[in-house]
Formats: structure tokens, C-alpha cells, sequence
């Protein structure tokens, strides 16, 4: 079943986490749509496999991860 924000069930894609939700789940947007994904923290960008997909918001599972540089370093 595709929908209006072109994902599907199974379909992989990456996001960046930018909050965490009341449960403790990473938080992204993508297309409009709410991404729900465990084991995610903010500040990570992640490759997820989109598990479940509602109208409003999806739930993902992650396949890959790397953090996202939050300040420069200095010397």
C-alpha cells in the first residue's frame, strides 16, 4: 500500500534523529511524516527499515548509524 508521503512498509531510507519521544524512542521527520525509531538517540543520522506504517507516523528499526557532528572541535 503506498501512501502520500511515498514510504511503504520495508522500504529503507535514512533520516537524521533530531528529538527523543515521551517513550524514550528516536524522533525524525521525512516527507512530512512522523518516524518513530528504537534505539535512536538525537544527534544520530540513521538508515532505518520502516516496520509499521500509520497515516500520521511510521515505526522503524535501525539498520545502520553514525552520529552527527554537533560542535566544531577546537585545538
Amino acid at each position: 500500500m503506498s501512501t502520500f508521503h511515498g514510504l511503504n512498509e520495508g522500504d529503507e531510507t535514512e533520516l537524521e534523529i533530531t528529538q527523543r519521544s515521551r517513550d524514550g524512542r528516536g524522533l525524525g521527520r521525512l516527507n512530512g511524516l512522523l518516524i518513530f525509531v528504537s534505539g535512536a538517540s538525537p544527534g544520530e543520522k540513521v538508515k532505518v527499515r520502516i516496520v509499521k506504517l500509520g497515516i500520521r507516523h511510521a515505526e522503524a528499526e535501525v539498520v545502520q548509524s553514525h552520529r552527527v557532528a554537533t560542535a566544531n572541535a577546537r585545538a
